[in-house]
């Protein structure tokens, strides 16, 4: 069984781009996650995890999920092996996920400088 469930936060705004042929949209992010114990001087060690989103949900990130955004993944952990040009094999290990669901609520300076006119307006 390979199954994954992470919550963290978006290091960087997702990047989109569409698989040539297909045209399936794909989202690329990392997340950063505390881990759970504190180091004998106080601190915190981070893992960032990078990210891959596939379909419909990769718009979805593209598009409302930015970064600094808490948000929880599900999916598996993929591992792709490729050649570089001069010859090394390397190992590139991801999320490819599932399901992305925001955890937070993002309050968008449109809105609050909009309802903030709208209260000096009343007031006046």
């Amino acid at each position: 069984m390979n199954q994954v469930v992470l919550v963290g936060r978006l290091t960087r705004d997702p990047e989109l781009r569409y698989i040539p042929g297909t045209g399936t949209p794909v989202a690329s992010f990392t997340i950063a996650i505390d881990r759970d114990y504190v180091k004998k001087d106080g601190s915190k060690e981070t893992d960032f995890i990078p990210v891959e989103v596939m379909g419909k949900s990769a718009e979805f990130c593209a598009n409302y999920i930015t970064k600094g955004r808490l948000v929880a993944l599900q999916g598996s952990i993929r591992v792709d092996n490729y050649q570089t040009q001069s010859g090394e094999k390397r190992t590139f290990t991801k999320v490819s996920t599932r399901s992305v669901q925001a955890l937070d609520r993002k309050i968008h300076i449109e809105r609050v400088l909009q309802l903030l006119s709208q209260a000096l307006n009343l007031k006046v």
